[in-house]
């Protein structure tokens, strides 16, 4: 009978990334399928002196995998019960301009719809009333569809339809139509309680800590399409076991189709800078984070903050790395090694 893989290099990497001050707290999930293999946290949640150590139910602020958790589900969900079609435009939905009236939903989730990048809300806008008429009076970067531009507007602005289109606020929806669904019982908008890890120092010294630290989505109250959720390693894995198992959930039920879930593994930019799918992220196609070994049929989504997702779908194979890597500041880059260095040895360990 094989016995367990031996994580320990994934293990030394993540400690090294301690010693080296990359973050302060860290927690690694890894799994195949329905199971898990392997399961640690590390640290502690801030740089303070008498901060609490990182545990198994520490909550991360997951930055932009609020897209494709958020956003990404919604919009498949969306699809599914007749509400929307991804060659939907948004002049179907709202009264846009001339040169936003046939940005398509596909287009959105691709980061292919030629929105700006560095959408500044909080310096442009009044208030959040007023971020719907920023974000469509911009001037676009390029032809929609013709290349792809990571950015948050599009995220920002699909999350304000798929409101209209519900007639329900964001934060509701994800806990109605993702959260709940899926069992995520420690994932949301707006933490209350203990055991959150700190992100950025502000310039007082004081580490935000159950704040979302995307300035967009702190602008607009905390629930924003591109950012914004908190949530922990166990439930993140429930989403990478669904997608794993093709939309199937633990007790038999649906979350998604399986053609709902391979359409939107599909790589839709190709030959473009970066393979998109519908709300993930392709890294093999740019030598992304993932390292050397997952194969290019890979997907998975980083958030700013320091975490990310990873599933290989031929295999089953996932991973769920939360870190604080901007705590206490984000000048620290040593993350981005840290992922491909993690990536290779859990592959190594696990497909052995």
């Amino acid at each position: 009978m094989r016995g367990m893989p031996d994580f320990s290099h994934a293990d030394r990497v993540i400690r090294q990334g301690l010693e080296q001050e990359a973050f302060t707290a860290a927690c690694l999930l890894v799994g195949r399928g329905d199971r898990v293999l392997y399961r640690r946290a590390y640290g502690r949640l801030s740089i303070e002196e008498n901060a609490g150590l990182c545990n198994e139910q520490t909550r991360f602020d997951v930055a932009s995998i609020t897209k494709p958790l958020v956003v990404g589900m919604l919009s498949l969900r969306a699809m599914e019960s007749g509400k929307l079609c991804l060659w939907d435009k948004l002049g179907t939905f709202i009264d846009a301009p001339a040169d936003k009236q046939d940005i398509t939903i596909a287009q959105i989730l691709t980061h292919t719809a030629g929105f700006p990048n560095g959408f500044h809300l909080w310096k442009m806008a009044r208030d959040p009333e007023e971020s719907t008429e920023m974000l469509l009076s911009a001037p676009l970067s390029y032809q929609p569809g013709t290349r792809v531009q990571y950015c948050c507007a599009g995220y920002i602005l699909l999350g304000q339809l798929l409101e209209c289109l519900y007639g329900q606020p964001l934060n509701e929806l994800a806990l109605q139509e993702v959260f709940w669904p899926l069992k995520m019982k420690n994932t949301s908008y707006l933490p209350s309680g203990g055991n959150i890890a700190a992100t950025e120092m502000t310039d007082d010294g004081i580490c935000l800590t159950g704040i979302v630290h995307d300035e967009n989505a702190r602008f607009l109250g905390g629930v924003s399409g591109n950012a914004g959720v908190f949530s922990t390693m166990d439930d993140l894995a429930l989403l990478m076991q669904m997608l794993a198992a093709e939309g199937a959930l633990p007790d038999g039920s649906r979350y998604l189709c399986p053609a709902t879930v391979r359409l939107s593994m599909e790589n839709r930019t190709p030959g473009m800078a970066q393979g998109r799918g519908l709300g993930f992220y392709l890294p093999r196609f740019d030598n992304g984070y993932t390292g050397d070994l997952f194969p290019k049929e890979t997907i998975g989504h980083t958030g700013f903050t320091g975490t990310s997702f990873t599933l290989d779908p031929t295999t089953g194979l996932y991973v769920v790395l939360l870190t604080n890597r901007i705590c206490p500041s984000r000048d620290s880059l040593a993350i981005y090694r840290i992922r491909r260095l993690l990536h290779n040895a859990v592959y190594a360990a696990a497909c052995q």
